[in-house]
């Protein structure tokens, strides 16, 4: 006859329940510390690589939103970084033709330098000046360099504003300033942002059809020195 099972018998062995010992802990908690250094660092290059793309987004909206403003208003749009810095602004180019040729929404100067808007049913109201406020990339991210392609056309408004005494450009400072026009063409241009890991990207945009694009750039010369030594 079978021996009955163990039940509720003080002579019965106990059981002990499953455990882990110290060592196992330990030998845990090494393997978790191990990886954990080895993915923070990843992921960290992760998240700043995250804010360049989505700075380089924000530029390429910047960008779209003042060509469609030159075109609905019929008054060129300027871009204009600092290099150096995350600081960057976009503001109506005042022209003394423009009272005759702009449409609704536009800035204007009158006589006496006073700003004024127009307006759907062609009048006029006050305006602010057209200095415009700077906005930030934030997030650590600057500009490395904003190159925009020579341009007979914005040379002659830079001309043209200088004379309007708005000193929105000029003839110094044109060659860095991008131009949207009321026909929906832009400068040729190329502006380059970087975060403070040193990852570059270049945001371009095509003069002929304002088409904008971002590309990635490395290897690039954090000063005249190195730039020279990158030429040769």
């Amino acid at each position: 006859m079978l021996a009955s099972p163990c039940y509720r018998s003080t002579n019965c062995p106990r059981i002990k329940p499953a455990g882990f010992t110290l060592l196992e802990l330990m030998l845990v908690l090494a393997i978790i510390a191990t990886i954990g250094a080895i993915a923070l660092p990843r992921l960290d290059q992760i998240l700043e690589r995250q804010k360049l793309r989505g700075a380089a987004s924000e530029m390429r909206l910047a960008w779209d939103t003042a060509r469609l403003e030159a075109m609905r208003t019929g008054q060129a749009q300027v871009f204009n970084c600092l290099p150096g810095t995350g600081t960057y602004t976009v503001q109506p180019l005042v022209l003394q033709s423009d009272t005759a040729n702009v449409g609704s929404g536009a800035t204007v100067m009158l006589q006496g330098g006073a700003m004024a808007e127009t307006q759907s049913n062609g009048f006029l109201t006050s305006a602010d000046s057209t200095d415009a406020q700077a906005k930030e990339l934030g997030d650590e991210i600057l500009f490395v360099s904003c190159n925009v392609a020579s341009d007979m056309r914005a040379y002659a408004m830079a001309q043209d504003s200088q004379s309007s005494g708005a000193g929105d450009i000029n003839t110094q400072t044109v060659g860095q300033a991008v131009i949207f026009y009321p026909d929906g063409s832009t400068s040729t241009a190329e502006v380059r942002i970087q975060n403070e890991r040193g990852d570059v990207r270049g945001v371009q945009i095509r003069g002929l059809t304002g088409h904008t694009r971002v590309v990635d750039i490395s290897n690039v010369p954090t000063s005249p020195d190195d730039e020279k030594k990158a030429k040769g």
